[in-house]
């Protein structure tokens, strides 16, 4: 299978489009960038119309998997290949990084009236005042208790904001000198971005698009999910297997009602990805970025996880062309000021949502298995912006 660049893929994409012929996409697979690494995973959660984060939902069905050698295409031939169709009318071009961000809330966690600063949802969380960054007096404590999924004292919740294409993620983080997250190369998840596609009280785990922030064993992750959007008429599983689509994937035609994640083929940049079926006549599609090196160690040292970190993230959706989406769309993730995931080959989103935007935040530390041990996460000076502030 051929890998293309960007610029020559899309073009020979418009091109195609304009022919009336019908496209099969080969996916680039590459660190980010040409540089950078990433990594993604989902969070299991009710879409049940209440607060999703207090109810227990399905378990990871399988492990997801890693691709491997970044740099280089997946092995299977029906790995990444789909054909699309679309309307040819003209949509918004991308939304790509500002200059400079405009800062859309700040949470400093210095004390719990967290429903006063919109925060909702059942807000609320415990409060360290022994652990807590320079010029703060406090931060938000989570503490799994062994065999716990989520936070002792609760979280803040979920807060709103005005509706954007492009968002920015910013806190200080530090993690318990014991803290081993689950134990397993998925979970626990952390933070979350939702859209306007989806309501106010939607799982973060299947939704039309959700966005992961986490480490996962140490490592930096950065993740999507959007199973609601799956054409159930043609799922490529895994391990390259497919059902249905007639009987071959390569010459199913998607058209722009598809998931962009993995169920439904692998366009754009890839690091891992997860399709499985959740048993209930749905299948869950995600992928996910991850750093490449392990960046919360045990030994102390720069890496120490028992040391506050900065942690930002960055999320910008991809543009629209012809009623078709565009895989350049942009994911970031900075470590103490270090760009170590960076990826500009996204696709967020198709042209059945070109109007899609972020318009949420949610806080939901999470371990579907349960915790393994007792141990806890801190967080700090949280600011949610459009860009890097």
């Amino acid at each position: 299978m051929k890998m293309y660049r960007d610029e020559t893929f899309i073009a020979l994409l418009m091109t195609t489009l304009s022919l009336g012929l019908s496209l099969s996409c080969v996916g680039h697979v590459k660190t980010g960038n040409e540089t950078g690494n990433d990594s993604t995973e989902a969070m299991d959660a009710s879409d049940d119309a209440g607060p999703a984060h207090d109810a227990d939902a399905e378990d990871r069905a399988e492990t997801p998997v890693d691709t491997g050698e970044r740099a280089h295409d997946l092995t299977a031939d029906t790995a990444d290949l789909y054909d699309m169709d679309g309307d040819m009318e003209h949509e918004t071009g991308t939304e790509q990084e500002q200059a400079h961000g405009q800062v859309l809330f700040e949470e400093p966690f210095e004390d719990t009236a967290f429903s006063s600063r919109g925060w909702y949802d059942s807000p609320k969380g415990d409060l360290s005042s022994s652990e807590h960054v320079q010029g703060s007096t406090r931060s938000f404590e989570c503490r799994f208790r062994r065999g716990a999924k989520g936070c002792e004292g609760g979280t803040p919740g979920r807060h709103h904001f005005q509706e954007t294409g492009s968002v920015y993620l910013g806190y200080w983080v530090k993690y318990s000198a014991n803290y081993i997250g689950s134990g397993h190369p998925y979970h626990p998840h952390e933070f979350h971005f939702v859209t306007n596609k989806d309501d106010k009280w939607v799982g973060p785990a299947y939704s039309h698009l959700t966005t992961y922030t986490e480490q996962v064993g140490g490592v930096p992750r950065i993740a999507l999910q959007d199973s609601k959007n799956v054409d159930l008429n043609c799922i490529l599983l895994n391990n390259d297997s497919f059902v249905g689509c007639d009987g071959s994937f390569k010459d199913y035609v998607f058209t722009e009602n598809r998931s962009v994640c993995s169920c439904n083929g692998l366009l754009g940049d890839l690091d891992g990805r997860d399709c499985f079926s959740t048993g209930n006549g749905s299948y869950y599609s995600s992928r996910f970025w991850d750093a490449g090196e392990k960046m919360f160690k045990d030994e102390q040292g720069q890496y120490y996880k028992n040391d506050w970190h900065f942690i930002e993230s960055y999320f910008a959706m991809n543009s629209i062309e012809n009623g078709v989406g565009i895989p350049d769309g942009v994911i970031q993730y900075w470590y103490d000021g270090k760009l170590i995931i960076d990826y500009h080959h996204i696709l967020m989103r198709t042209g059945a949502n070109p109007d899609m935007r972020f318009n949420q935040f949610i806080i939901a530390p999470y371990i579907g298995d349960g915790s393994p041990v007792d141990q806890t996460m801190w967080v700090d000076n949280l600011t949610v912006a459009t860009a890097r502030p």
